[in-house]
């Protein structure tokens, strides 16, 4: 433990923290959604600004300093030592031991040619029978479409593009199976290109992977042509931040969707994770970036080119507004703010109907971002690459469900499943 002299380890810059109240009083929950941590911990708020003044060059004493000034009383360095204590033994710092960790993690992710299913078994059951009844029964819920999946498919082709929610099962469970029901109802594609969102966000637009998403039912292959089709249009190489494909769950519910669907006659599939948009086109659309309009164009093109031969279909694993205090709203949440919520979500869901995907953009970066949807990039890419797969739009897009679930630590989550049929 460093003295008053000595600086104590930074705070991890990669950590969450939420704003929680926990008996009747204000705290913060502090996260790592690398999960390096053997658990969170809860802290009040005066041990936040501590924490949050650990920057590995201030000695104990400058910040005992420092948060008196901010507090406006005196404070004792010797009350910040459990405080940094408690923080490196939860691996909330920056310490040695940590980024050994993290280094030991990534290598062994690098050479796995599988990305390891890590949510099977925290949030969704992975024995087959155990599997079947938990999904099975959003199905049966009444928010779900109310019929088990088809026996066999009634149509002739499957859609353009499909768009299911990316929350967890336990709040979404019924949307997923409004969009997975109606996906069992057509034959399978020939292969898939599947859009989630990187929700740590690196500064690539797009980031894929190589690597199998395993599941349940076995792993979900990569189509290697599509693969190389998509790579080749961009001007960086792809893998660069493949490690956001490790801890991002928007992909993994729906590679375990598809397998539940097809289990060995699934198509295999190229899975992108998108990054947010918002930080170069923050009210302009995409299409006025060169560089990005320039890949989507060039990878519409060529998706639109293998259509020909085979049937593509786009598939979006998205959700739509996050708002309140979980997300850093201060905002009263209520009926009124979910209706808010909802004719907002309503609006955007009508440009993206009909593949109007710059108009969608706006609508969703309108009034200060204030619904902060974070599909807006991975479902803005969508809308692209279906109205390439539809020789200029013809496809018109059919909601097929609308949803709202709270978040546990105080907020609003919205979420929709779309079909765009095959023309």
């Amino acid at each position: 433990m460093a003295g008053d002299d000595k600086a104590p380890p930074p705070l991890r810059p990669d950590i969450d923290t939420v704003p929680i109240e926990h008996e009747g009083q204000p705290m913060y929950l502090i996260q790592d959604p690398e999960e390096l941590a053997p658990q969170g911990m809860a802290i009040s708020p005066a041990g936040m600004l501590i924490a949050s003044l650990l920057d590995g060059k201030r000695t104990m004493a400058e910040i005992a300093e420092l948060f008196s000034q901010r507090a406006g009383t005196p404070f004792d360095a010797a009350k910040i030592k459990p405080i940094v204590a408690e923080l490196e033994k939860l691996k909330l710092l920056d310490t040695d031991e940590v980024r050994a960790e993290r280094r030991r993690i990534l290598d062994a992710f690098k050479k796995n040619p599988v990305r390891k299913a890590l949510i099977a078994g925290s949030g969704y059951p992975t024995p087959a029978i155990e599997l079947a009844k938990f999904m099975g029964a959003f199905f049966r819920d009444p928010k779900g479409p109310g019929q088990p999946l088809a026996d066999k498919p009634s149509k002739n082709a499957p859609p353009l593009g499909l768009v299911a929610p990316h929350i967890d099962l336990h709040r979404g469970g019924p949307a997923y199976a409004w969009a997975y029901g109606a996906l069992a109802d057509c034959p399978p594609p020939d292969a898939i290109v599947a859009l989630g969102v990187a929700h740590a966000s690196p500064n690539a637009p797009w980031t894929l992977t190589r690597k199998a998403y395993d599941t349940p039912h076995g792993p979900m292959s990569v189509d290697g042509e599509l693969y190389d089709a998509i790579s080749s249009e961009l001007w960086y190489d792809p893998l660069d931040d493949e490690w956001v494909h490790r801890k991002e769950h928007s992909l993994e519910f729906q590679a375990l969707w598809l397998k539940y669907l097809w289990r060995d006659k699934t198509p295999p599939w190229v899975p992108i994770l998108c990054s947010t948009f918002e930080r170069y086109s923050p009210d302009k659309p995409p299409s006025t970036v060169p560089s990005v309009e320039k890949a989507l164009s060039g990878i519409g093109a060529r998706l639109a080119q293998a259509g020909k031969k085979r049937r593509i279909m786009i598939l979006a694993g998205i959700d739509l507004a996050h708002v309140g205090p979980r997300f850093g709203d201060d905002i009263k949440l209520g009926p009124e703010t979910e209706k808010k919520i909802e004719t907002e979500d309503r609006a955007s869901l009508e440009h993206a109907l009909k593949l109007d995907a710059d108009a969608f953009y706006m609508s969703g970066v309108a009034g200060g971002q204030w619904r902060k949807v974070c599909g807006l990039s991975a479902l803005y890419t969508a809308l692209r690459w279906i109205k390439a797969l539809s020789d200029g739009g013809s496809s018109q897009g059919r909601l097929l469900t609308y949803g709202q679930a709270p978040d546990p630590l105080g907020g609003i989550v919205s979420f929709a499943s779309i079909e765009f049929p095959r023309p």
